[in-house]
């Protein structure tokens, strides 16, 4: 085992030494904007899980392209966050998954290409993010909640509970359905509780008062991100939360007499002295509030449209338009956008006499391994912008 390490070592190095990468320092402060850009060209790109927040910078290398700039090989620790990948919301403001509910963590391996006018590409990024692990969380929080597989029963039912009510207090003139199950949760002390995340479709109808529909849109992406809750082992006394996001809400008009009827078919529960739960914050849509408005989230603005001859994610783009793959299993998440058919092309110049001097327009260069050499300076990992247990 020890020989295969030094030749993986010897490997790099040399590598190192035949394409002039350099090392740059992890407190640059054109690394930091690069990261944090890379970042959000991974979180645009992929289309399922949650998104990722940029933790620190662990190790930088440089490799100088002539006119076309340079390649940066970034390695990056993320940490996943609260938002779906949909939502939105910068990652930069979305809350960090606390250790309570099983962190998931890992790191990005990144190349992007950094121009001489200030243009910035995502050439390609591997992720590989795993949880916590059970037994930690119960040796330090016994009674914190465990994941449960997505497609577990209880994780069924507390969605379809969870949105059963929602529809029920909300304002929409359409009813939403479960899509997909993201993450599930349960726990026994000081109470029974389950706990859900989903993302939502639209309904072809309302199908009030059942709880099921068949999603309108075949094909089309989730319209909305919801958390739920069910508090108490009994079905007749149970206590149910709810919180949407609703990623592009639309201005509907909504009559007195459609609120009316849906207020109606709201069954009344009981209410008990339930132990207050510290697992996320719900908004409380009971029945003292039946008028719920849809969360209305800004969305970020795109900026100028992308050169046709750049399929990898810009500076000047809000989306990827290469293709990605992303699969979670165990709790665990990989997300993958492999360099196919990547094209540069220098920006466009006015035009000029042609001289027989003009140099040839300089294509990049990318490394098909990526480098691993530890980096020299003591900057290098960085310096931590969360604080994980």
């Amino acid at each position: 085992m020890l020989p295969l390490i030094w030749i993986f070592l010897a490997a790099n190095i040399l590598c190192v030494l035949g394409t002039n990468l350099v090392h740059v320092p992890c407190d640059d402060k054109i690394v930091e904007k690069l990261s944090r850009l890379a970042v959000t060209y991974i979180n645009e790109d992929r289309q399922t899980g949650y998104k990722f927040a940029l933790n620190r910078i662990t190790n930088v290398q440089a490799h100088q392209q002539g006119s076309a700039g340079k390649v940066y090989y970034l390695d990056l620790d993320v940490l996943e966050t609260k938002c779906h990948v949909l939502s939105p919301k910068s990652w930069k403001t979305c809350a960090i998954r606390p250790f309570m509910e099983t962190q998931i963590s890992g790191n990005c391996n990144t190349t992007v290409l950094h121009t001489p006018e200030g243009f910035s590409y995502l050439y390609s990024y591997d992720c590989t993010l795993v949880p916590d692990p059970p037994e930690k969380l119960r040796l330090t929080c016994p009674d914190c909640p465990v994941l449960l597989p997505v497609d577990s029963n209880e994780a069924i039912a507390t969605a379809r509970t969870s949105l059963l009510k929602y529809n029920i207090q909300s304002t929409l003139p359409v009813s939403l359905t479960v899509n997909t199950i993201t993450r599930a949760a349960h726990q026994s002390s000081p109470v029974s509780a389950s706990f859900v995340e989903y993302t939502v479709q639209e309904c072809s109808l309302a199908p009030f008062p059942e709880g099921q529909c068949e999603p309108g849109h075949q094909g089309k992406k989730p319209v909305g991100f919801c958390v739920g809750v069910v508090l108490g082992p009994d079905h007749g006394q149970q206590d149910v939360k709810v919180s949407c996001e609703i990623f592009h809400p639309q201005v509907h008009v909504v009559t007195p007499t459609q609120q009316e009827e849906k207020s109606t078919t709201l069954s009344k529960t009981p209410t008990h002295n339930i132990p207050h739960i510290s697992e996320p914050s719900f908004q409380d849509v009971g029945a003292e509030r039946p008028q719920l408005a849809e969360p209305v989230f800004q969305a970020i603005p795109a900026g100028p449209a992308p050169d046709a001859a750049l399929p990898a994610s810009s500076s000047e783009s809000s989306e990827s338009a290469e293709s990605s793959s992303s699969e979670e299993l165990s709790g665990s998440v990989r997300a993958v956008k492999p360099p196919l058919n990547f094209r540069y092309a220098a920006r466009r110049q006015r035009r000029q006499i042609p001289t027989s001097t003009t140099p040839p327009p300089h294509s990049p260069v990318f490394l098909s391994v990526f480098p691993s050499v530890p980096s020299p300076f003591r900057s290098c990992p960085g310096v931590s912008r969360y604080t994980t247990v």
